[in-house]
């Protein structure tokens, strides 16, 4: 009789996504550079320490230069991998990493979405549009709070990762 649970008999179904993300980690461990692998990673513990949601990186010029559009790819997945660890949310894994292009704000945007989402471009557009007024939102909002510094006499710059 053959084991129905690829990771052995004493591997449950339920615990199938948690394995899913470790072989995935361990992959990409392989071959990605090591200081890139290790960026990843600390925005990923960044992630589940915010218990999700949007998290906001700052990085210092070497960081930035980590964060290729590979590595923010493969942030997306490893987020999606994470939510299929939440009960009910199996699905997420299969979801796919999209580029959704530029807008007039937001830059080289990527999104995460399940497939039948990646093969319609009308919603890929509506969401570029959405994180397109964000980033609007949120630059205006930067620029407003940097005015106010500077009047209040405050220095103004971002320096070091933290979380939003």
């Amino acid at each position: 009789m053959s084991d129905p649970h690829p990771g052995g008999e004493n591997e449950s179904p339920a615990e199938l996504p948690r394995l899913r993300y470790a072989l995935y980690v361990e992959a990409l461990r392989a071959r990605m550079p090591g200081p890139a692998f290790t960026l990843l990673m600390e925005a990923v513990g960044l992630y589940v320490k915010a218990g999700g949601g949007r998290v906001r990186l700052r990085m210092d010029p070497e960081d930035r230069e980590l964060f290729t559009a590979e590595v923010q790819q493969e942030l997306l997945t490893l987020l999606g991998l994470l939510g299929a660890m939440q009960p009910g949310h199996a699905d997420r894994a299969d979801h796919v990493v999209v580029r959704l292009g530029d807008g007039e704000h937001a830059k080289g945007a990527l999104s995460l979405v399940p497939p039948e989402v990646a093969a319609d471009p009308e919603r890929l557009r509506a969401m570029l549009e959405k994180i397109d007024a964000r980033q609007r939102r949120i630059d205006d909002d930067r620029r407003e709070v940097e005015e106010i510094a500077r009047a209040s006499g405050m220095p103004v710059g971002e320096s070091g990762p933290s979380q939003e």
